[in-house]
């Protein structure tokens, strides 16, 4: 396994994403054109379950002696850490939202005027690619731990 080129930023950002990306994804969608419903409720009262789920990976890779030797994280690592940011990148900007009276536009409807039924399309992929990245994650970055303390 390789040493990532531009592992030093990712050193940095997955632990500030691990922290900004589930807030993004429950309330910040607001400030980029979303409307927000329950789904804000539900991130305020259950979303501080996602960012202790978020740090495990980087904490793992403090266990990689090797790659934290050398201020950077595993090639492999940095990909699939920025397949989980944009998936959820992609979930925050088109999260279907519901209040009272019906449902509300994400942000990818307010942009696009698409509906809503599209946007819920997009929200499950991304997502998917979220929670499949972070899988890949985790297991790349218990393979440099292994490796790491070779």
């Amino acid at each position: 396994m390789q040493f990532a080129s531009s592992g030093r930023i990712v050193v940095v950002a997955q632990w500030v994403l691990a922290v900004l990306l589930p807030a993004f994804v429950f309330l910040g969608r607001g400030f980029v054109g979303a409307e927000l419903g329950w789904m804000a409720v539900i991130g305020i009262v259950y979303g501080w379950v996602t960012i202790p789920l978020l740090m495990i990976p980087p904490v793992i890779t403090l266990f990689d002696t090797a790659a934290r030797q050398a201020g950077t994280v595993r090639e492999l690592y940095a990909i699939f850490s920025a397949l989980m940011w944009f998936g959820l990148l992609l979930a925050g900007v088109s999260i279907p939202d519901s209040g009272d009276s019906g449902h509300l536009t994400s942000a990818v409807s307010a942009w696009t005027g698409a509906s809503y039924e599209f946007s819920s399309s997009l929200f499950t992929a991304g997502a998917g690619v979220a929670v499949l990245a972070w899988i890949a994650a985790i297991v790349v970055a218990v393979r440099g731990a292994q490796l790491g303390r070779r």
